[in-house]
């Protein structure tokens, strides 16, 4: 497994259109990610901020998988599995910190596809906490 994890970065940019020049990324720190239709980019979200790129999820999904690392598609958007740490059942979000506050950063989940997801990501990563 060791030897598939080689891509440790992705290029990413502060602003839309690149004006802020290039970011190096770590892969670890993504929370993750989705396409914005009227940036026509893929957003990347951290704890602290969120980027820009371009490609499309599907491409950037393939790539980080066959790279070793574990994004799923949970609606329109792909997580980082290893960094969930709580489910909310009622709302059907993904939270990345153990406690949910008022600025804690989510990912939506599919309503209709909820329970297949829940189970994947739990199969991935136990230690989530379904609330």
């Amino acid at each position: 497994m060791e030897e598939l994890i080689q891509m440790q970065y992705l290029t990413v940019s502060r602003d839309i259109e690149g004006e802020s020049g290039i970011v190096n990324l770590r892969v670890h720190d993504i929370l993750f990610m989705e396409f914005s239709i009227p940036a026509d980019r893929v957003v990347v979200h951290t704890m602290e901020e969120q980027f820009y790129m371009n490609g499309t999820l599907k491409y950037w999904s393939g790539m980080l998988s066959a790279s070793g690392y574990t994004f799923r598609n949970v609606d329109r958007n792909l997580v980082n599995v290893d960094r969930i740490m709580l489910i909310d059942s009622v709302y059907k979000k993904a939270y990345f910190e153990p406690e949910i506050h008022k600025g804690s950063k989510c990912c939506t989940m599919a309503f209709k596809r909820y329970n297949k997801i829940k189970e994947e990501l739990l199969a991935y990563n136990p230690g989530i906490l379904i609330v």
